[in-house]
């Protein structure tokens, strides 16, 4: 990975944590945008077009499965390996039956839910197609492929943040992500 990619992270966190996942996308742009041009700017025109309301209701019907088998202590999300499965773009959702905090993630490996349908990312397409060329293969490239990945995590979290008070079932954290990133969005639902 690239040290920019690193640099971010590091100096997001704070930020993340925070819950402004506006300010993140906004930070992680602007470090793109000021990157030389590549194929990958793309990404700073495209916003994720599934509505929150259709995200929160995906939640909820996972939560109201899960929570008739158990109860539910934590939720994640977790975007697909993007970068390397550029043909289609999901999440998938899974329910612990407690929470193991930010000081170690492996915690997020060990599930108790049963499997759910994920759900497909729209409104990025455009990008994906930069993945699936080789442009992602492109040493000239390489910063903005890991910003340009760093920016599309940033817009699933947002998304996310943007579902949580439409859904209904949320009582619990529910933290947000891609897969092999350890940049871990948190929110809960406002009682």
């Amino acid at each position: 990975m690239s040290d920019i990619f690193f640099e971010l992270q590091e100096q997001l966190t704070p930020v993340l944590r925070a819950g402004d996942t506006a300010q993140c996308e906004r930070t992680v742009a602007e470090r793109l945008a000021a990157l030389p041009r590549s194929p990958f700017h793309v990404a700073l025109d495209l916003s994720i077009t599934n509505p929150p309301a259709d995200i929160a209701a995906h939640f909820d019907g996972f939560f109201r499965q899960e929570a008739s088998r158990f109860k539910i202590g934590a939720a994640y999300t977790e975007m697909n390996g993007f970068d390397i499965n550029p043909d289609r773009w999901f999440f998938n959702v899974f329910a612990f039956s407690g929470y193991g905090g930010h000081d170690d993630y492996d915690w997020l490996a060990d599930w108790q839910s049963e499997s759910y349908n994920d759900m497909t990312i729209t409104g990025l397409e455009q990008l994906q197609e930069v993945y699936a060329s080789a442009a992602f293969r492109d040493k000239r490239f390489r910063d903005a492929s890991y910003v340009a990945g760093l920016l599309v995590v940033t817009k699933f979290q947002d998304l996310i943040r943007k579902a949580a008070p439409h859904m209904i079932e949320l009582r619990f954290p529910l933290l947000a992500t891609a897969h092999d990133y350890d940049f871990i969005f948190e929110t809960r639902r406002a009682a």
